[in-house]
């Protein structure tokens, strides 16, 4: 019996597998360093397996277009730079943010960027931009700096935030703790999308997730799925604002919509009126 090569099964089984168009390929090997480069630049799309065998399904969950790969020697330094288009600012932020930590070392590039000896990571606009460096001690930052900051100058000088920010209270929130997660929130589809961020509040760490939904009455459906849940799963008490739901896997969460949002809180604080106050202000 003849045999298919791997490579084709999974052109077939993968949907919108495509060659990137011309104009999206000019646009990123418009945004490349312009350091000697070795090698021609490799484009991806949905064929991003082939390059991150294992990691791609994080960028697709994003709605990446595509990406282009560029190989560089700058002296002594190895350098790869990998430039992703997600399509908008939000879906670059998301994919950012779900790559950092809030004790990482952040860098003014970008609108904002993170890195180390060997990597740097920041994203501005629509791209999402990591670069990696391999060589003598001491070399590896400067390259990754000049070259990201190369790469910063070619995307423009703007560098918007995404709206949800806005609404975020700002008291007592951890700095670099905002994320937005854009499938399968907490592990539940019902609350996609959503964005959280973490505060420390009465000696603990509480994170604040409001899921965006179309309309108030989709936003209280989404919270009768997840009283439904925490009744089936651990128990619910009824309070002031919804209701606080437990179990043993998920902790203790405070639910309740607000306008177009499912609010919740996981770990709330004792005492979560001061955030929930500054919140409602907040929501439009």
């Amino acid at each position: 019996m003849k045999t298919i090569p791997l490579a084709i099964l999974l052109a077939a089984t993968l949907p919108g597998l495509s060659e990137v168009p011309g104009p999206i390929k000019s646009r990123l090997a418009g945004l490349l360093p312009a350091s000697e480069s070795r090698g021609q630049p490799r484009f991806y799309s949905s064929d991003l397996y082939q390059y991150i065998n294992g990691g791609a399904e994080a960028f697709h969950n994003y709605d990446m277009v595509a990406m282009v790969h560029q190989e560089y020697r700058v002296q002594e330094v190895e350098l790869t730079v990998d430039i992703y288009d997600m399509g908008n600012l939000l879906n670059a932020f998301g994919v950012y943010s779900s790559e950092r930590s809030p004790s990482s070392r952040f860098l003014p590039i970008g609108t904002e960027a993170h890195g180390s000896a060997l990597a740097l990571n920041f994203w501005q606009g629509q791209y999402y931009v990591k670069l990696g460096a391999f060589g003598p001690e001491g070399k590896t930052t400067p390259v990754m700096d000049s070259s990201a900051r190369a790469i910063s100058q070619r995307i423009g000088s703007e560098r918007p935030l995404p709206g949800f920010l806005r609404m975020l209270p700002e008291k007592n929130r951890i700095p670099h703790s905002e994320l937005y997660v854009k499938k399968a929130p907490l592990g539940h589809a019902v609350l996609s999308p959503a964005y959280t961020a973490k505060y420390g509040m009465a000696g603990k760490e509480t994170t604040l997730v409001l899921s965006e939904a179309a309309s108030p009455d989709e936003a209280r459906v989404r919270i009768e799925r997840l009283r439904k849940h925490f009744s089936e799963t651990g128990k619910v008490v009824p309070v002031q604002y919804g209701f606080r739901g437990v179990n043993q896997l998920e902790g203790q969460w405070l639910c309740f919509s607000r306008q177009r949002y499912a609010v919740i809180l996981i770990s709330p604080p004792p005492d979560p009126a001061a955030l929930l106050n500054e919140l409602f202000a907040r929501i439009p």
